[in-house]
């Protein structure tokens, strides 16, 4: 109603615009007289007008209503369909039910007679069985009596043989230990005897002396340089590792000391073997 209200309203305002637009301006009772005839002219347009609306509103309303009864009746139609569906599938479980509901009766029926004669072939060999049985179990045990009269005698030679390989391991590791002891003992006395000859700072101004040789002195280099460096070496006196912990030169220079020292591997062999150390540290002082 509201959509036919305002198509009636735009219909009316442009008739009356394009009179007034159309007409000359007249003396005043010429003017009433047209306006009088407009206004019958234009109700009859818009009553012409409202009632083609309201023609194509109600066309509209029973084209909606066919459609929706179509859908309505498509609707009910596939819900008897469904449900006619939903009854064959129902009859169909049913049929099967039964179906199934005989044949377990028939199984039921053959399982119990044949669990009737596998009782009777049961109780037979039961009887049999026992028979067998006592024999079996009187020769398993004059077998278990034996067997443990084995294992016993097993046991204890087994016992006796762990204790003399006890006693005799024990007898080498105190051996070997009391030889560890001796030869350590023997060690730090030689070590002792060469420190107190000198033979220890030697075999290290040996090693600075190397090291210093094999060093390419850096321009960044200045005099009084002073750094400690931690060598890690193996018996054949190879350098494997090289760490400058504390110096008072720049990157350079501590480079420069790392390739030196790995320059002058492998390190002098100690005047004796008990001077010697995997752990060394050097004062490396060029300049003293």
């Amino acid at each position: 109603m509201l959509s036919v209200a305002f198509h009636l309203a735009l219909v009316a305002g442009l008739t009356i615009s394009v009179r007034w637009a159309r007409e000359p301006r007249a003396p005043v009772a010429a003017a009433e007289s047209v306006a009088i005839e407009a206004t019958v002219v234009d109700e009859t347009i818009i009553e012409r007008e409202i009632a083609r609306l309201e023609q194509q509103e109600q066309a509209e309303i029973e084209r909606r209503q066919e459609e929706e009864r179509i859908a309505r009746e498509q609707a009910e139609a596939a819900q008897r369909e469904l449900e006619e569906q939903q009854r064959q599938l129902e009859a169909a479980r049913v049929e099967q039910e039964r179906r199934e509901q005989e044949a377990q009766a028939e199984q039921a029926r053959l399982a119990d007679l044949q669990r009737q004669r596998e009782e009777e072939e049961r109780l037979r060999q039961e009887a049999e069985q026992q028979r067998l049985e006592e024999e079996r179990r009187i020769a398993e045990r004059r077998a278990e009596e034996e067997r443990r009269q084995r294992e016993e005698e097993a046991r204890r030679q087994r016992e006796e043989q762990e204790r003399v390989a006890r006693e005799a391991e024990e007898a080498r590791q105190r051996a070997a230990m009391e030889a560890e002891l001796q030869a350590a003992m023997a060690a730090e006395d030689e070590r002792r005897r060469a420190e107190e000859a000198g033979l220890l700072d030697r075999y290290v101004l040996l090693i600075e002396n190397q090291i210093e040789r094999a060093w390419i002195r850096p321009a960044s280099a200045t005099a009084g340089l002073r750094c400690e460096v931690a060598v890690t070496q193996i018996p054949s006196g190879d350098v494997i590792d090289v760490q400058v912990r504390t110096c008072n030169g720049d990157e350079a220079v501590v480079r420069s000391i790392e390739q030196a020292v790995l320059r002058a591997s492998p390190l002098p062999q100690p005047p004796t073997p008990s001077l010697f150390s995997r752990n060394l540290i050097v004062n490396f002082q060029p300049d003293e």
